[in-house]
Parts: structure tokens; C-alpha cells; sequence
């Protein structure tokens, strides 16, 4: 059995892989494709597969626009950190989903369950839901309601230069050069946010399209970026989302 797992952490996948390898020996673990690209390339000119395990961001967007525009004719399992609201839409929808960190008897029962299920099921479940998000089924954050001396302050996502994280406390750092910290995980707020906006650098940074002032090359194809409004920050893309970033900022 051929798993094309959609991925674009290097750590994630290697767990994965690891998980699928030890649960079969007759399964594979085929990839990782890292971007809404590749994992078109995969489903339309790669080996044959018999089921996706795909984490919902990619390094350059959703994987839902990668089915959008080659619907898969085998079963897909989600892997996501979305909150409450879309994770009912996907139980609305009969698609399998596994929140992270993956567990590996969670993987199982959901590899279990998707091929108990019929072609005909799966591209319609998939469809519809495709549907309902174009629709605006799933609306991207645009302010936060923050704690504020003795009440609470309104911050747009517009005015947001980019996110950080430190000691696992994540930040908003807005335009005007002030900072407030955000009681949400980095994977949180990267699920939340418009991802034609915003794209997750790495595990410490998220940054807006409109704040980069600089790309650099750096050493070993990694890029570095210099943000407006925040010079004394340099954030570092890994060389294997240094594709992905491009694409993302050449459109």
C-alpha cells in the first residue's frame, strides 16, 4: 500500500513515515510533497497511490487548492491543528482527521477506516466540502481581542507586521513597532490566518507578504529576510521552504 504524505515539516514526515512503516510491512510511505505544486505533480504524473495523508498547510497554501485542481481518486486523511469550528465541518463532511501530534493508533483506525471506503464516497465527500469552503464555509482571522491594562484592546490583522515565539509565548508585532503576546500556539495562529498573507517561515516566525523588505540568499540555499519597521530582525527559511516562499511572493 503507496501513502502519499502531503508535508511540508521535515520532522513531521519522518514521524509519519516511521508510524506507517511499523504498522505494515506492505505499506509505503511515497513523498513528502511540501507544496500545493508538488503534491500535483504527485497525484498526476507520480507512482500509484492508494491513500494521502495530507496536513491541511502547506509550505504555500492549503492541500485543499492542490484538490481543487487534481481531485484524488483515493482516500485522504487530514492532519491539522484547526480549531474547533472547521474540525466539525470535516465530521459534517465524513473526512478523516487527525489532530497533532499524530498518535499512532489514531493513524490506524483512520488508515483502517478510509479503506473501507468507496471511491464514489470519497470524491463526493470531498467535493462538498471544497464546496463549502470556497463558499466562505471557513472564515481567516481578522482581529484579535487582546487583554489591555483594566479591559481589553481590538488589533487588526491588518496591522499585523508578523508573529514571533519565544519561551513558546507567541507575539503579534504590529506596524507601529509595539508587541503584544497572544494565548495561542504558533500552529494556531498560522491556521487562522489568510495564507495569500501570511506564510510560516519557521517555528519561531509567521510574516506577512507586505512586511519583507529584503530576501537574501543565505548559506546552504537557505533565504534570509529583513522586515519593514522591524530592521533589527533577521528571519531564516530553511532550504526546503526556500521554493515555496519564492512562489508564494512571485504571483
Amino acid at each position: 500500500m503507496n501513502i502519499l504524505i502531503l508535508e511540508d515539516e521535515r520532522r513531521n514526515y519522518n514521524h509519519l513515515r516511521r508510524m506507517i512503516e511499523d504498522m505494515d510491512r506492505t505499506f509505503r510511505a511515497v513523498g513528502p510533497a511540501v507544496s500545493i505544486q508538488e503534491a500535483v505533480e504527485y497525484m498526476r504524473h507520480g507512482e500509484s497511490i492508494d491513500l494521502i495523508l495530507a496536513d491541511i498547510r502547506l509550505a504555500d497554501g492549503l492541500s485543499f487548492e492542490a484538490f481543487n485542481r487534481e481531485p484524488p481518486r483515493v482516500p485522504v486523511i487530514f492532519t491539522t491543528a484547526y480549531d474547533e469550528y472547521a474540525i466539525k465541518a470535516f465530521k459534517y463532511n465524513a473526512i478523516d482527521y487527525l489532530l497533532k501530534p499524530v498518535d499512532a493508533e489514531e493513524l490506524e483506525a483512520a488508515i483502517r477506516r478510509a479503506r473501507q471506503r468507496t471511491e464514489t464516497t470519497i470524491d463526493g465527500d470531498l467535493g462538498q466540502l471544497f464546496r463549502q469552503l470556497g463558499q466562505g464555509g471557513y472564515r481567516y482571522r481578522e482581529r484579535f481581542l487582546l487583554p489591555w491594562r483594566d479591559g481589553y484592546r481590538q488589533v487588526l490583522v491588518r496591522d499585523v507586521n508578523h508573529v514571533f515565539s519565544e519561551n513558546k509565548v507567541a507575539h503579534l508585532r504590529l506596524n507601529d513597532g509595539t508587541q503584544h503576546p497572544v494565548q495561542m500556539s504558533m500552529d494556531t495562529l498560522e491556521a487562522q490566518l489568510d495564507p495569500d498573507r501570511f506564510f510560516r517561515a519557521n517555528r519561531q516566525y509567521i510574516v506577512r507578504a507586505d512586511s519583507v523588505a529584503y530576501i537574501g540568499n543565505y548559506f546552504n540555499s537557505k533565504l534570509v529576510l529583513r522586515l519593514t519597521g522591524w530592521p533589527d530582525e533577521r528571519v531564516v527559511i530553511s532550504r526546503e521552504k526556500a521554493p515555496a516562499f519564492k512562489a508564494w511572493m512571485d504571483r
